[in-house]
């Protein structure tokens, strides 16, 4: 079963971390302000699923 998207997928994501790569070198410090503002984002939702699962029982 070979997939058509994968090939996709993994140019998508060469892409990305290409981009990704070019802002941290001319934007370390925005970059920086971004990685800890999406850190923070996910350690809150991480807290949320913790508390919402530790409630259920």
């Amino acid at each position: 079963m070979y997939s058509d998207r994968k090939p996709m997928r993994r140019f998508l994501l060469f892409v990305l971390a290409g981009l990704a790569l070019v802002f941290v070198v001319r934007q370390p410090d925005k970059a920086a302000v971004i990685t800890a503002h999406a850190f923070n984002g996910l350690m809150a939702i991480a807290d949320a699923l913790a508390s919402f699962a530790g409630n259920l029982g």
